[in-house]
């Protein structure tokens, strides 16, 4: 009861009272005690509740003490013992409750004079309180603690003695004779088992006869038993040790346990002033058997094992102790490994500090340790969980060895079923990728699993109550049924936990395990599984970790694999970042901080071409492979974060040549690590812009290319993941992180470019434009710099990535995507948050070029890779496409998955009819045809590609005989290599071998694509000429401006290769003689129309826009320089009309003196607008215009005057620009521009005598007339200044 409680039985005397009144009272609470304790156990609670009432009237000083006294001494409580002890338990629990120092002194008063009114005896009332409770006077504290800390030794270290001289000392001799009947029963002939049962009945029994007969010492013959019972269940057959164990059952309990305990003890009694140093000291080692005996006695419930416990040493305060030294030591391990002290020297320092605690605990013989083992040893389970849950409280039980060895051999017991037969030669281990490891135990010796078998419930107690952990089975079954074995195996691993690294037998054949339940029952590979999750949390929280800690093991890795290929790519991620979080727990720190360091030490001597001598630059592909094995994450972090930093990109190819030998785990691993650093949010990484000066920051281009360079070596990776989360990123993106959104697509264009074949250059000369023309091989060879790859390896490649792209249904949701961001980037939005933010039309101009490239390499890609049968299957609906993209675009994405131009089908009119629908619908005004060309003429216009109109056959023959001759030159390095005897085994001979090979394959490729590029070339040539005349049913300038402004500027700022189809489609149409298209006229439009678009074009349309305006004007400059040829052009050609004629009128044709004034004319209205960008203050316009002139110089300009001005302001802005790129930029065209200046036409007679005269002295010069070597030149620079353009 509380001390605020309200009496309830006793009614206290009102203070004050006369000695009358008490008198009266005391006698009707006598009656009230007398009345309760004669009722019995019905109103012992009653009792109780009367005499605690009393006892806190006391303190409350509702009732004197001497009265109480008084009270209680004239009751039946001071004459009879159980009412003493019931009082007693009743003071105990009031002195527990006391808090306040005075009430607890009232106490000690009042339990004084119990003991002096004979209430209570000294006696019971020392033995019942406790210490801090028995009052001073009562009985000296110090001395009654000193007589019970003796009275506990005695009991704990004393075994009852028998009467020595009644013993007969023969009798003993019997008894060994008959435990040795009893251990061995051999039996000839062999007896049957009712023969056995009753034999040992009859042993037992003259055992039994004989104690008596002897009057032999019972704990003699206990521990004589329990010896024999030890030897035979350790060293033979287990079933022998069965009879000797029905006769220790004879014994009782009590002296059972009392021997157990004496024979587990020390040989030296320590003292109980020095038990506690004891504790911690370590104890002479007892035999493995002993514990082995004394947990089938536990199991079979023989003696009590909380009992047992506690009188095993050391105590669980000293071993909890042992483990705090342990993580502390292991903490400064780590603290040691993730950082580099460079004040001290590594000698001062024991760095073995670690290593020596953690093997002390591993090897300590500790006897709890040592019964866990042997409760396992004998698969009684339920005692082990209590033992090993008790043990977790104040250590890591799983670090000593005695008990992971028996967790270990536990385990292999348990999957001996499923894995031994796979050893033995099934059938499936012949399909399995990993040979099924060996299950044996090293310690076969000490286990006795089979013994828990036989194990049946039995109470914990003699009252019939359930016995603790009731949930938890008394001993763990083998099985081949996975829904049974599976929770079995969990239960056993939660104390394991991921510390079975010890044992790579046992790790590996859990790893088949999990195989085995991941396989189809009916055999068949139906593609990824979805493993269970009790199955995924056993893979996370245990094997991935164990493999963590084993040192580098390729057939662990493999089994690892041949599990986790087996699952989804979302699923393997999800259990790679539950691997990655384990690393914060014991041991897996240290690993992962020691591999970090490790790998920074071979990556510190990795270089391009490593000297054989050094070992370690020369083999640093081993070494990570070595590390990646069990580690691969802290490995791969380490990597990429060099790759990140960027302090040396010709290194990323080297890095990635050290995972040449990794395996597939790490490659996938890779991709896991990929994915992760692509889906984090912009906040917490790094930016991917630099606002400053709007380029792509370093780390994401050298990422991007190490992803690229990665997959391309190992292409067998899985692509789907990086694939997906980079999709989504772009699809993600929202307006205020449009930069990081958009700029991920570096990495899609690297895989693309590496993987897909797919290379550009952002400046391609003049062979490499002409190849564009050509077959992917051809563009290949020509644009491929330094080791090419093998065709039939790039090839493979390309196909994953297509497999990997169309597996994810990845083509529409990334065309959507980079049509969304190329939308927003010419949105107003965008150009009120660039103007905020700084950056400009630069920054307009790195998102928009590098979102163009990239839907350009993905729709070329797509080409390559994907047969045009199978393209429109992965293309979104024509409608959708067309909405999506502008018409230049959308032609462009669709081109490839429309039926072939010059290879007509029976499908063809079906998908031109539903292209025109939507064309006509979503692109093209009703009266499109009225003034304008014909529907098929745009449509043919779009479904044409460069490919089907020009041919370049002299980059293929090149090309050809530039392979042929490295042929022969490598082919006279084979011969002089094979004098040497052991070239075979050569590097050099292998590669050289590996390119001879390359370009034998290269030459018969580029035949067969040259081929083919003619055969369709004919067809489509063939077709044009028989759709020629459809194209312009009314030609006029309407139908010409429809044609420029509709068509040819559309698809001319696309791409370099949509530039030159346009100049090579104008000379198609001019070879075919169309009638209805118009030479001069459609120069006069499209120099007036497109020009006016060069201020508004970015970096990537300047350069293209070059490119279209050198090929126009070079083939204007041609026919004028070359009149013949443009009499051969023009003959009877409608094309070189004057004027548009009907089919009645007179026809005159243009001469060439109309030619040479439209080319001065068109000329004037090109530098018109480029002087109009030259000259602006933008920083963007001058350098486009400049980008412009670098690509156009060899045809524009060439007429004297506008060529002069254009130098002049060229050099004025080399002079006088401030900008660095331009200053350069400018710098390099005006030495471009001089160079052309003999080819310069429409020269003054002025110009003309100067050029003459610079050309006599550059040829006395070169004859060198007096003499001396003269430098060539073109003289000083004169400063005639032409008029300004006009005509124009």
């Amino acid at each position: 009861p509380a001390p605020a409680m309200e009496y309830k039985l006793l009614h206290p005397p009102k203070k004050g009272g006369q000695p009358a009144d008490w008198e009266k009272e005391r006698e009707a609470l006598v009656a009230t005690v007398t009345e309760l304790a004669d009722a019995g156990e019905e109103k012992r609670e009653d009792l109780e509740l009367f005499l605690a009432e009393v006892v806190w009237a006391v303190l409350r000083a509702d009732l004197p003490s001497a009265r109480a006294a008084e009270l209680l001494a004239r009751s039946p409580v001071a004459t009879k013992e159980p009412l003493q002890q019931l009082f007693a338990d009743v003071l105990w629990l009031v002195g527990w409750a006391v808090e306040e120092e005075s009430n607890r002194e009232e106490l000690n008063k009042f339990c004084s004079l119990l003991e002096k009114d004979s209430v209570l005896p000294q006696k019971v009332m020392a033995l019942s309180l406790e210490l801090e409770c028995v009052p001073p006077t009562v009985c000296q504290v110090a001395t009654l603690r000193k007589k019970q800390n003796q009275a506990k030794t005695k009991v704990r270290y004393t075994v009852t003695r028998h009467n020595l001289l009644r013993e007969n000392p023969e009798a003993y001799s019997k008894y060994l004779f008959l435990l040795d009947r009893l251990a061995t029963f051999d039996f000839v002939p062999e007896a049957t088992a009712d023969q056995l049962r009753s034999t040992s009945a009859v042993l037992a029994e003259d055992v039994v006869h004989l104690a008596g007969f002897g009057h032999m010492c019972p704990n003699r013959m206990l521990s004589m038993a329990l010896d024999v019972y030890e030897l035979r269940l350790a060293e033979t057959d287990p079933a022998l040790a069965r009879p000797v164990l029905e006769l220790i059952e004879r014994f009782p309990p009590e002296r059972l346990m009392k021997v157990v305990i004496f024979q587990l003890q020390p040989d030296e009694e320590p003292s109980s002033a020095d038990h506690d140093a004891h504790a911690s000291k370590p104890l002479a080692p007892s035999r493995a058997s002993q514990f082995l005996s004394a947990a089938t006695l536990i199991q079979k419930g023989l003696i009590d094992l909380s009992t047992l416990w506690e009188y095993l040493d050391p105590a669980d305060a000293a071993i909890k102790k042992q483990g705090a030294e342990l993580m502390a030591k292991y903490d400064e391990e780590v603290a040691a490994s993730s950082k580099v002290d460079l004040g001290s020297s590594s000698q001062t320092k024991d760095r073995n500090n670690f290593e020596k605690r953690f093997q002390d605990f591993n090897q300590a013989e500790h006897q709890k340790f040592r019964l866990a083992a042997g409760l396992i040893s004998v698969n009684s389970w339920r005692f082990a969980h209590m033992v090993l849950m008790n043990l977790s409280k104040v250590c890591k039980p799983c670090l000593n060895h005695h008990i992971r060895s028996a967790l270990c051999d536990l385990l292999k017991w348990l999957v001996f079923p499923i894995v031994q037969p796979l050893a033995a030669g099934n059938k499936r281990a012949a399909a399995s990728r990993v040979t099924p490891p060996d299950v044996e135990s090293s310690y076969t010796c000490l286990r006795r699993f089979e013994h828990g078998l036989e194990a049946k419930e039995v109470p914990s107690n003699g009252n019939g109550q359930e016995p603790a952990c009731s949930s938890v089975p008394l001993c763990l079954r083998p099985t081949t049924n996975f829904e049974e074995l599976l929770p079995q195996i969990r239960m056993v691993l939660e104390h394991l936990e991921y510390f079975l690294h010890t044992d790579v037998h046992l790790l590996t054949s859990l790893w088949l395990v999990v195989d085995l339940s991941l396989k189809p029952k009916n055999g068949k590979d139906e593609g990824a599984v979805t493993m269970d999750d009790r199955l995924v949390a056993i893979v996370y929280k245990h094997l991935l970790p164990a493999a963590s800690l084993v040192p580098s093991n390729p057939y662990l890795s493999d089994a690892m694999w041949s599990v986790l290929r087996r699952l989804s790519t979302f699923q393997r991620y999800v259990i790679y970042s539950y691997w990655e979080t384990t690393y914060e727990e014991l041991l897996l720190k240290l690993v992962y901080e020691r591999t970090k360091a490790a790998t920074r030490q071979i990556l510190k001597r990795v270089v391009a071409n490593a000297d054989k001598a050094d070992l370690v630059a020369h083999q640093s592909h081993f070494h990570i492979c070595k590390l990646s094995h069990s580690n691969p994450i802290p490995c791969i972090e380490v990597m990429l974060k060099d790759v990140e930093i960027g302090f040396n990109v010709n290194l990323i190819q080297p890095y990635v040549e050290c995972t040449n030998r990794c395996s597939d785990l790490t490659a996938d691993m890779f991709g896991f690590v990929f994915a992760r650093i692509c889906s984090k949010p912009s906040s917490s990484r790094p930016p991917c812009l630099n606002q400053a000066d709007a380029t792509m920051s370093a780390w994401l281009v050298n990422l991007g290319e190490f992803i690229g360079r990665f997959y391309r070596k190992h292409p067998d990776a899985d692509l789907g993941g990086v694939l997906t989360i980079v999709t989504k990123r772009m699809n993600g993106a929202s307006d205020k992180e449009y930069k990081s959104e958009a700029l991920i697509r570096v990495i899609l264009e690297s895989m693309i470019e590496h993987l897909g074949g797919v290379v550009t250059v952002a400046d391609m000369n003049l062979e490499q434009l002409l190849c564009l023309a050509g077959g992917p091989r051809l563009k290949s060879e020509s644009i491929a710099i330094g080791k090419k790859q093998d065709g039939s390896r790039q090839d493979k490649s390309r196909q994953l990535l297509l497999d990997a792209v169309i597996k994810q249904d990845l083509v529409p949701v990334l065309w959507y995507s980079l049509s969304q961001q190329r939308h927003f980037f010419l949105s107003e939005e965008f150009s009120d948050s660039v103007g905020s933010s700084g950056g400009g039309l630069k920054l307009l101009s790195l998102l928009f070029d590098g979102n163009h490239d990239c839907l350009l390499k993905l729709i070329e890609f797509l080409v390559q890779a994907c047969a045009r049968e199978n393209y429109a299957s992965l293309t979104p609906p024509l409608v959708q496409v067309f909405s999506m993209f502008e018409p230049s675009l959308a032609f462009l994405a669709v081109r490839h998955g429309l039926p072939a131009y010059g290879r007509q089908t029976e499908k063809e009119p079906e998908v031109l009819a539903e292209l025109e629908r939507v064309v006509r619908k979503q692109l093209l005004p009703e009266d499109f045809e009225e003034e304008g060309p014909s529907v098929l003429f745009y449509l043919t216009f779009w479904r044409l590609s460069l490919q089907d109109i020009f041919t370049p056959s002299q980059s293929y023959e090149r090309a050809m005989a530039l392979a042929q001759s490295q042929t022969k030159e490598l082919s006279q390095k084979q011969r002089i290599m094979e004098r040497d005897r052991d070239h075979a085994h050569s590097k050099d001979y292998k590669a050289l071998k590996k390119e001879l090979v390359r370009l034998k394959e290269l030459q018969t490729k580029l035949q067969e694509e040259h081929l083919q590029q003619k055969l369709i070339y004919k067809q489509v040539m063939t077709r044009l000429q028989e759709e020629k005349d459809k194209w312009f049913p009314a030609p006029s300038p309407t139908s010409t401006m429809t044609f420029v402004a509709d068509m040819i500027f559309p698809r001319m700022l696309t791409s370099h290769s949509d530039a030159l189809f346009c100049c090579n489609f104008i000379k198609t149409l001019i070879k075919l003689k169309t009638k209805g298209f118009h030479f001069l006229d459609f120069y006069n439009h499209w120099t007036m129309m497109l020009t006016q678009n060069i201020r508004s074009c970015s970096e990537r349309e300047a350069q293209i826009f070059g490119v279209f305006l050198r090929e126009m004007m070079a083939y204007v400059v041609k026919l004028r320089n070359d009149e013949a040829l443009y009499e051969a052009e023009s003959k009877e050609n409608p094309c070189f009309h004057r004027s548009y004629y009907d089919e009645n009128c007179t026809v005159e044709f243009a001469s060439i003196t109309d030619i040479k004034k439209g080319h001065s004319k068109w000329e004037g209205r090109i530098y018109k607008s480029w002087y109009a960008s030259i000259t602006s203050e933008e920083w963007m316009e001058r350098r486009t215009a400049l980008l412009l002139l670098s690509q156009s110089y060899e045809a524009f300009p060439l007429v004297d005057r506008y060529a002069s001005t254009t130098l002049k302001n060229v050099e004025a802005m080399r002079d006088k620009e401030e900008f660095t790129d331009l200053k350069t930029l400018a710098n390099s065209l005006a030495v471009k521009l001089k160079s052309q200046r003999d080819r310069w036409v429409d020269k003054s007679e002025k110009d003309k005598e100067k050029a003459s005269t610079d050309a006599n002295a550059k040829e006395r010069d070169r004859r060198g007339d007096d003499g001396s070597r003269r430098p060539t030149g073109s003289g000083p620079r004169s400063g005639f200044s032409p008029p300004p353009p006009g005509g124009a």
